[in-house]
């Protein structure tokens, strides 16, 4: 049912309609795009350079000490006896399989569950930072949804990270990196961008209210703390987070001061089927939807086009006293009572 709501073609992956636009979400800022792009250059260069000292030091070490006899393993014990052991099809003296097959079955059972249940919440947004449209971004990390109805739990998240980036800024960039790499560790924070300008422009009855001191001329890029939809901390120009001469955050420093804000979490402090704004039986009522439609698209070609809106009969008929293009209306027609007033 979860996967039917999953939309595979954004530009970050795979995420739920409920949380993602795929229209206006996703995407990447110029400043991201080249550190990004210059970081990925300098693993590449250091992973060749590592390659090439290992290879030259086993070149080295080739060259200096003499080949030496390879034992044929003629005289290895050999552990064939035990291979039994190994054999999946393990079973008791009545034919039925054993405990050890049956606790490795649910055991593979339980893996393939938390995998699912960690790929919904990376598709709802935990434990992954994604870009916002400015309009959204706020209402994605639970601002301004107090009087939400339905899923409130989906709706403003245990906890999350909001950047409001420069588009020019190497801090900004830096910084994102950097979320990325903590959303590895702690899995259960929603981390969302946007710009942050436009995100200030767009917003600025719920920016007022819970930003008051966040302006567009100063304090972007910030840094925003959020814990169920209410903001608890806020660095504006990622002060003390890095160094700006430099363009880059220091990422001890950020995962101190969110750690500090208690946005940290590494598990998803939700019920599976809180994951999802979309209820089952608002998706039932929708599977029900769509199979009315499908079923009044079958028969359209077979109702009787009487001229009479909503009428849905398939056999040919008449209204009594409605006169339309389709019909006189008349129980006798013109005709019929002349014809029989001559006689």
């Amino acid at each position: 049912r979860r996967r039917r709501h999953v939309i595979d073609d954004l530009t970050f992956g795979a995420g739920c309609r409920c949380c993602y636009d795929p229209n206006q979400d996703g995407g990447e800022y110029k400043a991201l795009i080249d550190l990004r792009s210059l970081e990925q250059q300098q693993q590449q260069e250091s992973k060749n350079n590592i390659i090439e000292q290992l290879d030259a030091e086993e070149n080295n070490k080739g060259n200096k000490e003499p080949q030496r006899d390879r034992d044929d393993g003629s005289d290895s014990d050999s552990d064939d006896e035990f291979d039994y052991l190994l054999d999946d099809d393990l079973a008791s003296s009545s034919n039925e399989p054993s405990a050890f097959y049956s606790f490795q079955q649910e055991r593979l059972e339980e893996i393939h569950l938390n995998a699912l249940m960690y790929e919904s919440a990376v598709q709802h947004g935990f434990g992954a930072h994604r870009q916002f449209h400015p309009q959204r971004v706020l209402h994605a990390a639970g601002l301004g949804m107090g009087g939400i109805r339905g899923n409130r739990a989906a709706a403003i998240p245990p906890a999350a990270v909001v950047h409001l980036y420069d588009p020019e800024s190497e801090l900004s960039g830096s910084l994102d990196l950097c979320l990325e790499t903590l959303g590895e560790t702690y899995k259960g924070t929603k981390y969302v961008r946007a710009n942050g300008r436009a995100t200030l422009s767009l917003n600025d009855a719920l920016v007022k209210e819970v930003l008051p001191k966040i302006s567009r001329e100063s304090g972007i890029p910030a840094l925003i703390a959020v814990r169920d939809g209410m903001v608890v901390a806020v660095c504006p120009n990622l002060s003390s987070l890095g160094d700006a001469r430099i363009g880059r955050v220091d990422p001890g420093a950020v995962e101190h001061w969110l750690d500090n804000a208690r946005v940290l979490l590494r598990d998803v402090p939700l019920e599976y089927e809180d994951y999802c704004r979309i209820r089952p039986e608002e998706d039932a009522l929708v599977e029900n939807m769509m199979r009315e439609k499908a079923r009044l698209d079958e028969i359209k070609d077979m109702i009787f086009n009487c001229g009479v809106a909503g009428c849905n009969k398939s056999f040919h008929h008449e209204h009594v006293g409605i006169n339309n293009e389709e019909q006189s209306g008349l129980l006798v027609s013109p005709e019929e009572t002349l014809g029989s007033n001559g006689n």
